[in-house]
């Protein structure tokens, strides 16, 4: 029996400590990120990537010989600099027509 309270007890402090540990502080800034004239290129990169998806990936060259030899596709050839610039400008357009629709409501 008192094994079993222990045990209760254990289990009750593993999962009530991730709720304790909570820091609302890191919510609010993680709900209202930086506007993007204010990110530096490299925040700017990682907030459009998380956006665009694997738009932003480079691109990896269709080889024969890796489907039929089961061979490691060869490395992706990342975007040219226009190809990027045209990525963080469709990044910037959808953040401007999702910050119009909430003004708007």
């Amino acid at each position: 029996m008192k094994s079993l309270i222990l045990g209760l007890a254990a289990s009750v402090a593993l999962l009530a400590a991730p709720a304790l540990a909570h820091d609302p502080k890191a919510a609010v800034d993680a709900a209202s990120p930086k506007p993007m004239a204010e990110m530096t290129d490299t925040e700017l990169h990682a907030h459009c990537k998380g956006l665009m998806g694997h738009k932003m990936d480079g691109r990896v060259p269709h080889d024969h010989s890796v489907e039929k030899l089961g061979h490691a596709p060869p490395p992706a050839k990342p975007l040219s600099a226009a190809e990027m610039q045209a990525q963080h400008d469709k990044c910037t357009a959808i953040m401007a027509e999702a910050s119009a629709g909430l003004k708007a409501k």
